[in-house]
C-alpha cells in the first residue's frame, strides 16, 4: 500500500512538474485587443483576372494588394512578366490545387490572429500586421516572408508533404513534411522572431549560434503556446523521440570534444545546417541537433528565471551567461 502511494505521489509530482514547465507560456491574452487580421488572397485575385484587360485589371487590384503591385504597372516589361506568370499552365494547375486545398482561410485566420494577439501581449508596441497569400512558383526556401509589416504566405508551399509536384521539382525529401498547413503560423512567427532577434555576427562559436536559434524557437513557442514540439522544431515524431532520448549523449559529445566554443564552420554546420540527419550521430538522428539543444537551454533559462521577460531574453547577448543561469545538464 505504501509503495502504491509512493508511486502515485511520484506520478503526480511528475505531472505537476511537466505542467509547471509550460505555465510560463500559458498567459491570459483576453485583455489584448483582437488584431482583426483579414488575410487577403492575392493568388486568387491574380489568377482570376481577365488577361485581355490586363492593365485595367491590375490597376483595379493595386489598392488591395500594394505590396505585390507597387511598381509602375505601365511598364511593358512588368506587364509581360505578370502575363506570362498568370498564363503559365503549370502555375494555373497549382493555383487550382491551392484553391481546392484552401477553399477558405477561416482556420488559418483564427490561428494567426491568436498568435499575433500573443505578440501584442508581450510587445504592445509591435506594429499592426497585414497578411496576404499568393502563389510563389515553389519558393520552398521562403514559404513565408515578412516585408515591412506584411506577412506574405506562399500557399503553394503548404499543399502537404505528399503533394506530387514537390518531388518532381527535386525538393529534398527530408524537408517535405514541413510543407503542411500545420506549419504556416509557426513559419509566420519564426519570420517575425527573425526580424526582432538579430544575430551577433561577431559571435560565430557553436554555443552562441545554438542560443540564437533557441531564442527564435522559444519566441515562436511563446506566440503559439499549444504548438506541438515536433512542429516547432520541424522534426518527425521519431526524430523528436531520438533527440529527447539522446539529449544527454549529444550534450556530452559536445563537451568532450570541446565543440561549444568552436567556430569551426564544418562543426557548426553539422549541428545547425539543413540535412536529413546530424552526421555526428548517424542516420537515425534528426537534423539540427544544435537547434534542439539551444532550445532546451533557453527554455531551462526562462523557466528557472521567472523574472526575465521575453524582451530581456531577446536583448541578452551573452550566450555563456544564459547557459550558466540555465543550469542545463541533461542526464546521460
Amino acid at each position: 500500500m505504501i509503495k502504491n502511494r509512493s508511486y502515485i505521489f511520484l506520478l503526480l509530482l511528475f505531472v505537476f512538474a511537466c505542467q509547471s514547465n509550460n505555465n510560463r507560456l500559458e498567459v491570459d491574452v483576453s485583455d489584448v485587443a483582437d488584431p482583426n487580421i483579414k488575410i487577403k488572397r492575392y493568388g486568387e485575385a491574380l489568377f482570376n483576372i481577365d488577361t485581355t484587360q490586363l492593365l485595367p485589371e491590375l490597376k483595379r487590384l493595386q489598392p488591395q494588394f500594394p505590396v505585390f503591385l507597387e511598381g509602375d504597372l505601365n511598364n511593358p516589361v512588368s506587364l509581360n512578366r505578370i502575363l506570362n506568370f498568370v498564363q503559365d499552365t503549370l502555375l494555373i494547375s497549382v493555383y487550382k490545387d491551392v484553391a481546392q486545398t484552401y477553399p477558405d482561410l477561416d482556420l488559418l485566420t483564427s490561428q494567426l490572429n491568436d498568435a499575433v494577439r500573443h505578440l501584442k501581449y508581450y510587445f504592445p508596441e509591435a506594429p499592426d500586421l497585414n497578411a496576404y497569400t499568393y502563389i510563389s512558383g515553389f519558393d520552398y526556401e521562403h514559404p513565408v516572408q515578412l516585408y515591412e509589416n506584411n506577412l506574405l504566405i506562399a500557399l503553394d508551399m503548404y499543399l502537404g508533404g505528399d503533394y506530387w509536384r514537390y518531388k518532381q521539382l527535386g525538393i529534398p525529401l527530408y524537408v517535405l513534411p514541413r510543407f503542411s498547413s500545420d506549419y504556416i503560423v509557426r513559419d509566420c512567427m519564426f519570420e517575425i522572431a527573425s526580424s526582432m532577434i538579430q544575430p551577433d555576427f561577431n559571435q560565430q562559436d557553436l554555443l552562441s549560434q545554438m542560443i540564437y536559434q533557441g531564442k527564435l524557437l522559444w519566441f515562436v513557442k511563446a506566440m503559439i503556446p499549444n504548438l506541438e514540439e515536433r512542429i516547432l522544431l520541424d522534426y518527425m515524431p521519431e526524430g523528436l523521440a531520438w533527440a529527447g532520448n539522446n539529449e544527454g549523449l549529444v550534450w556530452a559529445f559536445m563537451i568532450e570534444n570541446q565543440m561549444l566554443y568552436s567556430a569551426e564552420s564544418t562543426t557548426v554546420q553539422k549541428f545547425l545546417g539543413e540535412a536529413p540527419f546530424t552526421s555526428f550521430f548517424g542516420k537515425d538522428s534528426p537534423p539540427r541537433l544544435g537547434w534542439f539543444a539551444g532550445y532546451q537551454i533557453v527554455d531551462a533559462y526562462m523557466q528557472k528565471n521567472s523574472d526575465i521577460s521575453l524582451g530581456q531574453l531577446i536583448r541578452e547577448e551573452n550566450a555563456q551567461k544564459i547557459l550558466k543561469a540555465s543550469a542545463y545538464k541533461p542526464e546521460l
